[in-house]
């Protein structure tokens, strides 16, 4: 096993070249560290590596995805054949190419089988799924048990912890509450804190009744009465108890109890890669389920004792919202900022990744010692981390230099502990970058761990439903097998036309998934492409059926349409291919093969033109050869009769040269001078374009760039929506 993390190779900036190999020392993650870059610039397979090499280190990996990304840290085959592979690639995919592409990938980079054998026998790998069977489920409410500790030995970190349980559970109520100046956040962290006292826990049912009659008379000097009047806390109780009462929550109170030391550690002592998966849920659940976690981590944390060297990886997806520029203060951010001052000293790294760096709090972030800077999208993201790459002591002409030559899978790094920063190109996922999973993806994943589980690990499942629920016109049932499941995940069906700039007019089907209860969110998803022949509308027997988001409703479609309207044209937009040496670009769907194969030979439209200007060139080249040669017989034309006007000198026959008889030799000479210079001139002209005709013509696809294309509303229409079940 190496000394360091095996992150890639150098690049060199000036040709792109790969120099030596890249080793991360584990101990700098110490520091924490930051991966940015836009969609496509391979940010997830470069941090998936980075896990990779910590698990390969012995060290456990605590990874909140709020993607559904991180799952494909359990896609890594031992033996890398086509059958492993199989159940996993599209269904217009070739499993044996699939896995070839895998083996050669990897033999690049100096690895193979033994080392993915390695990874997976030296780690034991969960996904876990609060608030849902999908995977193991994990009892986020087993937080308001009673904590492990006396109250009075962490009464610091244990305030954190309510703090945090209350501020997810209020948001889970739509409740904003400052947790100095809320009257509900103070009651209910006054009764959290008063049994933990006492080393009593908590249910939601006990909490909920404590609302309506609290067992202390005072709010800090105030009766409680005056401070938060009874009528208006009956308010309170309601909201929370409908909470309780929905069938949703059920499984939110099940599965296996959130431990840290048993998310790091599995019984037989590998480290555990602990995945805990918040794709499904809304946002104020995600941050809910975020923020105890943290809490939880932090509690952990900060009982262990000191060291030097990485115990711990927490590692977070996507953390775009959860933690924003003052003075915006979700749940998860002041847990966040704990670790990141203070969890260095106990061996714990953080590693935070985003495509929206806009929306980070740079001043948290300003002790990060690693920062891995990939392709950004916008000038104002590049301007963002500039900021904050020289806020930490950069050079601005080298920072601009590197990150001027990030392209795909290439990173700025830059890393306090060593001399200088350099180009990263990341190197191959041992584990199959299959994409986000869905949560049916995640249950044939996680089978058979969940048959092993205890049975109060397991949440309990529905009966099967006898048909779908009912929907609002003009929305008709349509249902699509992707992995065979059992429970069919609702997803709205669009079916559009888009044109391209220069590219004729297309019609797809795409389907986002419907979830959570604003439709705002409802193309943030992970859209699949359908095809319309594959719909069925009969639906199969024994199917279950997910929720329901509140806005598939009569009304709540007007939304639907609106958003459809104003945002698809923005999640259509597509990367081509830009050459420009010929400014031609690929079409829609043209991969660099065909594109180059379209370039060779033509060239494209400024080939085109070329050409058109060199055979202009050459016909006028050809006037001026001709011309050449005119003068030239002019000239020898002149000379011989003034050699002829001139023969009586010798022979005494002329008493005086005749003088116009050499001026007009002079002129016929100068006249071929200027003449054999414009057809020097131009056969250089003639020759510099054949050679660019010829660089136009022999594709590189090295010199192509990435572009990025959007459509213009008026180009965008959507021919109908309706509601598919993938199962």
């Amino acid at each position: 096993m190496a000394s360091g993390l095996y992150l890639g190779k150098e690049v060199d900036p000036a040709t792109g070249g790969l120099g030596e190999r890249v080793e991360l020392d584990p101990a700098d993650l110490l520091t924490h560290g930051l991966i940015v870059g836009m969609t496509g610039s391979g940010k997830t397979g470069l941090a998936v590596a980075l896990i990779e090499e910590v698990l390969r280190q012995g060290v456990p990996v605590l990874a909140i995805d709020p993607k559904g990304d991180l799952g494909n840290l359990l896609l890594a085959f031992e033996n890398l054949d086509a059958p492993s592979f199989a159940p996993w690639v599209g269904p217009r995919e070739s499993a044996e190419a699939t896995a070839g592409a895998w083996r050669k990938g990897l033999e690049e980079w100096g690895l193979g089988p033994a080392d993915v054998a390695a990874l997976v026998r030296g780690r034991d790998a969960v996904i876990y799924t609060p608030g849902s069977s999908a995977g193991v489920p994990l009892n986020v409410l087993q937080s308001l048990d009673a904590p492990a500790v006396p109250f009075a030995e962490a009464e610091e970190e244990l305030r954190d912890e309510i703090a945090g349980i209350v501020a997810g559970l209020l948001g889970l109520v739509q409740i904003d509450a400052d947790p100095l100046r809320s009257r509900e956040a103070i009651l209910l962290s006054t009764l959290i804190e008063g049994a933990w006292r006492e080393g009593k826990g908590l249910s939601l049912e006990s909490l909920v009744a404590s609302v309506g009659n609290p067992p202390f008379a005072k709010l800090g000097a105030l009766p409680v009465d005056s401070v938060f009047p009874a009528r208006e806390r009956e308010q309170l109780m309601m909201a929370l108890n409908n909470l309780l009462a929905s069938p949703q929550f059920e499984e939110w109170r099940e599965g296996e109890p959130m431990e840290v030391e048993r998310l790091l550690r599995a019984p037989d002592g590998r480290p555990r890669l602990s995945v805990v998966y918040t794709a499904h849920l809304s946002d104020e659940q995600r941050l809910f389920v975020t923020a105890v976690l943290l809490d939880k981590v932090k509690t952990w944390m900060r009982r262990q004792g000191g060291t030097g060297s990485l115990r711990a990886l927490v590692y977070m997806d996507e953390i775009y919202g959860y933690f924003p520029p003052h003075p915006a203060n979700p749940p998860p951010k002041r847990p966040l900022l704990t670790l990141l001052k203070q969890a260095r000293a106990q061996g714990v790294g953080v590693l935070l990744a985003t495509q929206n760096p806009v929306d980070l709090d740079y001043k948290g972030l300003g002790n990060m010692g690693v920062w891995l800077v990939g392709k950004l999208q916008t000038a104002q993201d590049r301007q963002r981390l500039r900021e904050g790459l020289l806020g930490i002591g950069m050079e601005p002409e080298t920072l601009d230099r590197l990150l001027d030559a990030t392209r795909k899978r290439v990173f700025l790094l830059h890393d306090v502990h060593r001399p200088r920063p350099l180009l990263l190109h990341s190197r191959w996922a041992l584990s199959y970058l299959r994409g986000p999973l869905t949560r049916q993806e995640i249950a044939r994943l996680t089978a058979e761990r969940r048959k092993a589980a205890p049975a109060p690990a397991r949440a309990r499942v529905a009966p099967a439903a006898a048909g779908p629920p009912p929907v609002p016109p003009p929305l008709d049932h349509h249902f699509q097998a992707r992995h065979g499941g059992e429970l069919a995940d609702p997803y709205l069906l669009v079916k559009y036309s888009v044109r391209y700039k220069g590219a004729g007019e297309e019609v797809a089907v795409r389907g986002w998934p419907l979830a959570g209860d604003d439709p705002g969110e409802l193309l943030e998803g992970e859209a699949l492409t359908l095809e319309e022949s594959d719909l069925a509308t009969t639906p199969p027997a024994g199917l279950r059926y997910g929720d329901l988001p509140p806005y598939v409703s009569a009304a709540g479609l007007k939304a639907v349409e609106r958003l459809l309207r104003e945002r698809l044209p923005d999640k259509l937009e597509i990367t081509v291919w830009y050459d420009p040496l010929t400014e031609e670009q690929s079409q829609p769907g043209e991969d660099v093969t065909a594109f180059s194969g379209r370039l060779l030979g033509d060239g494209g439209k400024v080939a085109a033109k070329l050409r058109e200007q060199l055979e202009k060139k050459r016909r006028e080249l050809a006037r001026a050869e001709s011309q050449l040669t005119g003068r030239k017989q002019e000239k020898w034309a002149a000379l011989g009769t003034a050699i002829l006007g001139n023969l009586g000198l010798f022979s005494g026959r002329r008493r005086r040269v005749s003088v116009s008889g050499a001026t007009t030799v002079l002129t016929r000479n100068r006249m071929e001078n200027d003449a054999e210079a414009r057809v020097e001139e131009l056969r250089a002209e003639v020759a510099e374009m054949d050679a660019r005709l010829a660089e136009m013509v022999m594709v590189d696809p090295a010199r192509f760039e990435e572009r990025s294309v959007r459509p213009p509303k008026s180009d965008v229409k959507v021919l109908r929506y309706d509601l598919v079940w993938i199962y």
